[in-house]
């Protein structure tokens, strides 16, 4: 599991990771953002629109934490390029004030 990459759970949401790549090794649990599909929310400071993988829209407050067996069945649709989890750091900076 690596920072960047988007799963589909089993119970029909998409994931964004945002933990440090490895950490599920650690701690048997990774942070994400939950995300939304395409057209539901604007781009601005707090959500960041993306197009590939899949689009759709990650909003920085909608973090949760989910243990390793969540994504048992679980599919990885693919890794976001750079310059977009860019844009998902600089909104979670945002909303955390850091």
């Amino acid at each position: 599991m690596n920072r960047g990459d988007i799963w589909a759970l089993p119970d029909g949401r998409n994931v964004l990771i945002i933990s440090l790549t490895g950490l599920e090794e650690s701690y048997g649990a990774v942070l994400v953002i939950v995300l939304h599909e395409s057209g539901r929310y604007p781009d601005t400071a707090m959500s960041v629109v993306i197009g590939d993988p899949i689009p759709c829209t990650a909003v920085a407050v909608n973090i949760t934490q989910l243990r390793l067996n969540r994504f048992e069945g679980a599919k990885l649709v693919g890794p976001v390029d750079a310059a977009a989890m860019a844009r998902v750091d600089q909104a979670l900076r945002a909303v955390q004030d850091l």
